[in-house]
Order: C-alpha cells, then sequence, then structure tokens
C-alpha cells in the first residue's frame, strides 16, 4: 500500500510540472547591472539550446514540452524585430515554423479527445451525469493530452502575440478556434479553471484523495488560480486579437472566479477553499506569505485581459501586495519558473517603474543560473513550499533523476528567454499600462 502511495505521488508530480522545494544551498547569486549586450547574448546562448533540445522532450503525460514550445515561441517572436538597445538577432523563422506546427497538432489533439468523449457520453446518454469512477491510473499516465490547461493557456498566447506582429495572422485565427472550444469545454462551474477537464471520464486527473495538512485528506481542487491564470490570460488576450464573441462568456465567468477568491491582503490563494484574511507576510499558513505574491502577478494579468479596468480596487490592492515584495515574484509553488514567467510579463506591460524593478530584481540571478550550454537552472529563493524546477524529485527512481532536471532546464530556459525577450520589447497582443509608482492608468 505504501509503495502505491508512493507512485501516484510520483506520478502527480511528473503531471503538475512539480520539483522539490528549494533548498538553503540553492539561493541564487546576485550581480550588478546587465547591459544589452549581456542580454542579447544569454539570448543567443538559450536559442541555441532550445534549437538542440526542445524536440529532445517527450511528453507521456507531462506538458513540459508543449508549454516550453508555446513559450519559446512567444520569445522568438519578441526578438524578430531589430531594437535601439540591441542587435538583430538570427531569424527564427524556421524554428517558429516548427513550433507552430507542433503545437496545433497537440491543440488537435486534445480536441479530438473531446469530441470523442462526447460522441461517447451520447451513446451512454451519460452527458450530464460524472462518472462512475475515476479512471485508472495506468490510462491517465497513459494519456498524451492530460493537464492540457496550462500549455493551452500558453498556445494562446502564442497565437496573439503572431497575429499582433502580423505574422501568420490567418493560421493563427485558424488554430485558436479550436484553443477558444477546449478551454470553453475545461472551464468548471465556478468559471476557473484545474488541469483539465476531470468531470468527464477519461479526459485527465481524476477527483484523487490527497494529504491535508495536519492530517487527513482532501479532493484535489477541481480549479487552481494558477491554471486559471494560464487560461483566462490566454484567452483573454487571443479574444482581443481575434475580436471573437464566442470567448466573451467564457472570459466574464473567469473574472468572477478571481475576484471572489481575492485574498484580503490583495494576493491569491492557491485554490478558492484557502482564501484567507491574514497579511501578505503570512503567518502560519501553509500556502500564505512569498507563494501567494508570486501567483499574484498571473491573476492581475488575467483580470486586466479579462475586462477589468486598471484602476479597479482589485487591481490596486494586488499590485501593492507585488511591489511590497518584488523578490517573491519567482517563488511560486508548483513551478516557480511559471510564477516569475507571469510576473514578468506583468512588469512589461505595466513598464516604467515596475519592469525596472523587475528587471533589477532578476535578470542578474537569470544569467548567474545559465549554464555553459546555454540552459538556465532555476532562480528561486530558498523557500517553504517553494517548487525549484531543475531539481530531481525526492525518491525519484534511480535514472530517472536526470532526464527530468534536462527536462526542466528545457521548460525553464524557455521561460528566461521569454523574460530576456520582454527587455527588448514588450508584448504587441497585451495592452499596455503605464505605471506612475502605485498608481496604474491605461496608456
Amino acid at each position: 500500500m505504501r509503495g502505491r502511495r508512493i507512485a501516484i505521488g510520483l506520478a502527480l508530480a511528473l503531471l503538475l510540472g512539480m520539483g522539490p522545494v528549494a533548498s538553503a544551498e540553492d539561493a541564487p547569486a546576485t550581480g550588478g547591472e546587465v547591459t544589452p549586450a549581456m542580454r542579447d547574448a544569454a539570448l543567443k546562448r538559450m536559442f541555441t539550446y532550445l534549437d538542440e533540445n526542445l524536440w529532445k522532450l517527450g511528453e507521456h503525460g507531462s506538458t513540459r514540452k508543449p508549454y516550453a514550445a508555446a513559450v519559446a515561441g512567444w520569445a522568438y517572436l519578441l526578438c524578430i524585430e531589430k531594437v535601439k538597445d540591441g542587435k538583430k538577432l538570427p531569424s527564427r523563422k524556421k524554428q517558429l515554423d516548427r513550433i507552430r506546427g507542433y503545437l496545433d497538432s497537440y491543440a488537435e489533439r486534445v480536441a479530438r479527445g473531446y469530441e470523442q468523449a462526447d460522441k461517447r457520453d451520447a451513446k451512454k446518454k451519460k452527458r450530464d451525469k460524472p462518472p462512475k469512477g475515476p479512471p485508472g491510473f495506468e490510462r491517465m499516465m497513459g494519456m498524451q493530452t492530460a493537464q492540457y490547461v496550462w500549455p493551452l493557456g500558453q498556445v494562446a498566447h502564442f497565437h496573439a502575440e503572431s497575429i499582433a506582429r502580423g505574422k501568420s495572422k490567418s493560421a493563427s485565427k485558424k488554430a485558436l478556434k479550436k484553443v477558444f472550444v477546449v478551454l470553453g469545454a475545461a472551464q468548471q462551474e465556478n468559471g476557473g479553471w484545474g488541469h483539465d477537464d476531470a468531470e468527464r471520464d477519461g479526459m485527465g486527473l481524476p477527483p484523487i484523495q490527497i494529504p491535508k495538512p495536519g492530517g487527513g485528506s482532501l479532493t484535489y481542487p477541481a480549479t487552481l488560480l494558477a491554471a486559471t491564470s494560464c487560461a483566462l490570460s490566454g484567452l483573454g488576450a487571443a479574444s482581443l486579437q481575434t475580436k471573437s464573441k464566442s470567448v466573451g462568456p467564457v472570459l466574464e465567468a473567469g473574472k468572477a472566479y478571481l475576484l471572489k477568491s481575492q485574498n484580503t491582503n490583495g494576493t491569491f490563494p492557491y485554490d478558492p477553499s484557502q482564501k484567507h484574511t491574514m497579511p501578505a507576510s503570512g503567518g502560519g499558513m501553509g500556502m500564505a506569505g512569498g507563494i501567494e505574491v508570486a501567483r499574484t502577478s498571473g491573476a492581475v494579468l488575467s483580470l486586466l485581459l479579462a475586462g477589468v479596468e486598471p484602476s479597479d480596487a482589485a487591481i490596486q490592492k494586488a499590485l501593492r501586495a507585488i511591489d511590497a515584495s518584488p523578490d517573491q515574484l519567482g517563488d511560486g509553488h508548483g513551478s516557480a519558473a511559471m510564477a516569475l514567467q507571469y510576473s514578468a510579463v506583468l512588469a512589461a506591460v505595466r513598464g516604467g517603474e515596475a519592469w525596472a524593478t523587475f528587471r533589477k530584481t532578476f535578470f542578474a540571478k537569470i544569467l548567474a543560473k545559465q549554464n555553459e550550454d546555454g540552459s538556465c537552472d532555476c532562480v528561486c529563493n530558498e523557500s517553504p513550499g517553494v517548487t525549484n524546477d531543475t531539481k530531481a524529485i525526492p525518491g525519484m527512481p534511480a535514472g530517472a533523476g536526470g532526464g527530468w532536471v534536462q527536462g526542466g532546464r528545457v521548460y525553464v530556459t524557455a521561460i528566461h528567454a521569454l523574460i530576456l525577450a520582454l527587455d527588448r520589447t514588450p508584448p504587441k497582443a497585451i495592452p499596455s499600462l503605464k505605471d506612475p509608482k502605485a498608481k496604474v492608468v491605461t496608456r
């Protein structure tokens, strides 16, 4: 029985893209000013590494490959044009074409899974009834499209940016139709998203029992704030570029979900059931403090893209929590690098002081964590509950750790490339904000 529990825990970690928590010796190095030349040199090395290693990743239930491919493509789009403070980087056309083809294939597989599930449910006349029981763990592990909400959110961002920059506009608009359908179908009744649509038998992660802090167990949450940020921000950016009216109700429901979930200190919890009234510094709650600060950028970006005004009290309160702890923006749970990604995108569209602070806080750390082959290691701080994306999972079978770490480096390198690329030019698919200190107004 104990062996089965260990196997289940490991399998969940593989699916969620989770690594071990950080340790004291992993505290990132700090450095001085990162010049545009240093930034671009680091980007070139990252691109060379990704060209060679991105396509070596398997899926096998993990979302790292499609997520990393979409984020790398997003970074490549930002680096197409020459900028004032840097040289024009080598053309990424071949890589972008390959990424586009792969992402289209991935979205098609997920969409086809929905069609098959709907036909099966209709045939059995059980469309509106929950499955009798969760799919077997062996079947779940064999599904390459499990946990598709996370990468499809990035696919939406990639296509939105492609349209905004006039690159393969027709192809991107066509591809987004599938993404709209799948993410719309995966949205749960409360307006949020989980890893996938676990309510449909065989679609992905089932409603399993997980350990509860302090003892006992609880049912794994059907919706997560981080997954919701991935889906909602991508849909919001894409809907702005396509003018799709069908996404409107989905955005409204997602917006309401986030607003109802916000903690009184302005941050956002792991899932709505953990909403609290604690101060931003934490104070004993397992997922409070820096992890919730790191999670907040994605929620703010999503709310803005879903139509919430920058002057809204919820946005202002969240930005105060972010600005009070900029060093914690890369301390996410589940994936520290993903939290850093969303923190960077939000800071870039805010511009001004927000981006200057983010750049000063993280750029030297990112360059310090770049390896000789161009890959990058996770820059998260040592903090309870923070997930290091480039360390082997404790208890992982011998020989598996190396491949897991290598996959983590591809994923983290793609995210770091996007972050450095944002310094060359902010995204065109996301409306820019002007940030005179704490007050935010549309530019």
